[in-house]
């Protein structure tokens, strides 16, 4: 049961990959406000959960768990934004993807949970090869910078962080209570960030709109709220999906994600390019596909 709402919910947030970057490219909403709102937006849809469960409220010793994971969230997303802003979602998605196992794993390894093997090695070295082809792709200016690794790898860092965490506090305490806990310690996380950045102007999207430009941000309303209920949709199926089976068995199994996006890029690129336009020529879309399936290996051998 547990594998078919992974993949369930793996399509739902390439759907939500996808309209968060045609959003991000075709109006002004920056990477803070995508991640502030869904911060806001976790805490009113989760809250609805505790209609089917009793309020619990959880020991001093697991705070630090639930804190640790609703701020790990939080950056995780907006460090996914931001590369995604800057590099072609068919290529910052699957690495983000592909690397959020890898830390997951490495944060096993670290507190003694998994043992290192040649198969583990081999997964890490066909991770990085995958990587970076796939990070070469196309032509020279698609092609992800220092700045969108850096990027890639904090969202990677901080997902799988919040994976790890969710799991340890899913064994401690109810499913939704825990569920709950982490997203308003992620919308916590995200004020505290946004009071201290001074950087409020920037998730008051009325406040930069006038015009012209207001009629669009409230036109693509729709497919804001449309994308992120895919989005928590899938947020939710995957931790459930965690919660009834492994949560390194569940992350690996992301690499499908790499696929529905090439789909979804592929389609929109061909019959609707003024929503989203990548190049998907057959040699560089052949590539994508090539480097991702190596991702995939790699994903596999680490956790074999």
């Amino acid at each position: 049961m547990w594998f078919s709402i992974a993949i369930a919910s793996f399509f739902l947030l390439s759907v939500a990959a996808v309209i968060d970057k045609f959003l991000l490219t075709k109006t002004r909403v920056v990477p803070l406000a995508f991640a502030f709102y869904i911060a806001l937006g976790g805490i009113l849809s989760s809250a609805l959960l505790f209609f089917e469960a009793e309020f619990y409220w959880p020991a001093f010793s697991q705070l630090w768990i639930l804190a640790v994971g609703g701020a790990a969230l939080f950056f995780g997303l907006y460090f996914m934004f931001k590369a995604v802003e800057v590099s072609e979602v068919s290529k910052a998605n699957p690495l983000i993807v592909s690397l959020t196992p890898l830390f997951v794993w490495l944060l096993s390894f670290g507190l003694g949970l998994e043992l290192i093997s040649w198969q583990k090695i081999l997964g890490i070295i066909f991770l990085l090869i995958g990587g970076y082809y796939l990070s070469q792709v196309g032509q020279i200016h698609a092609r992800i910078n220092k700045q969108a690794w850096l990027f890639i790898a904090l969202a990677a860092l901080g997902l799988g962080l919040v994976n790890v965490l969710s799991k340890l506090s899913y064994d401690q305490m109810p499913f939704i209570s825990s569920f709950v806990w982490i997203r308003w310690f992620t919308l916590l996380a995200a004020i505290i960030f946004v009071a201290i950045s001074g950087k409020w102007q920037e998730i008051i999207l009325a406040n930069k709109k006038s015009g012209q430009e207001e009629v669009k941000i409230k036109s693509a309303l729709g497919i804001f709220i449309f994308g992120q209920v895919a989005g928590s949709a899938g947020v939710i199926l995957m931790q459930y999906a965690i919660k009834l089976g492994n949560v390194i068995l569940v992350t690996a199994l992301s690499g499908l994600q790499f696929l529905f996006i090439l789909l979804l890029v592929y389609l929109f690129s061909r019959f609707y390019p003024k929503i989203l336009h990548e190049d998907i020529s057959r040699n560089f879309i052949g590539q994508k596909i090539a480097w991702s399936l190596v991702l995939v290996l790699g994903v596999i051998l680490i956790f074999l």
